[in-house]
């Protein structure tokens, strides 16, 4: 974890999953998880937050939605994706070796695509 938030990426991240969040009116799941973080939602946009969470289980459903898949049936726009990023803006977003790691990953996730297509 990095020791500073970025205000204006935790702002982003804090109304992109609002908006996220808004495109489910019916669902209870979005919905609860929408509840429990609007009071974080709302002190994020206003700038309120200023150190980073330390206990990444302290985010509420953290548990639920990256162990459980809570969230995962909501893709269009995609819940999840909105939730952890507001998560890791919290946490004063992604170490160098966070960053490091997505980047291999991602790298290999591309040579397994350009694979799978060379073989079609």
């Amino acid at each position: 974890m990095t020791n500073k938030i970025d205000p204006i990426k935790l702002k982003a991240a804090a109304e992109h999953l609002e908006w996220v969040c808004q495109q489910y009116p019916n669902e209870e799941k979005v919905q609860g998880l929408y509840k429990a973080l609007q009071p974080m939602i709302e002190d994020a946009k206003a700038g309120a937050i200023q150190k980073p969470i330390e206990d990444r289980f302290k985010l509420p459903f953290r548990w639920a939605v990256s162990s459980e898949g809570m969230l995962s049936q909501f893709v269009d726009p995609d819940v999840e994706a909105a939730y952890v990023q507001f998560g890791v803006e919290l946490e004063g977003g992604l170490t160098e070796q966070e960053k490091r790691s997505l980047e291999k990953m991602e790298a290999y996730r591309a040579t397994l695509v350009k694979k799978a297509q060379s073989d079609a």
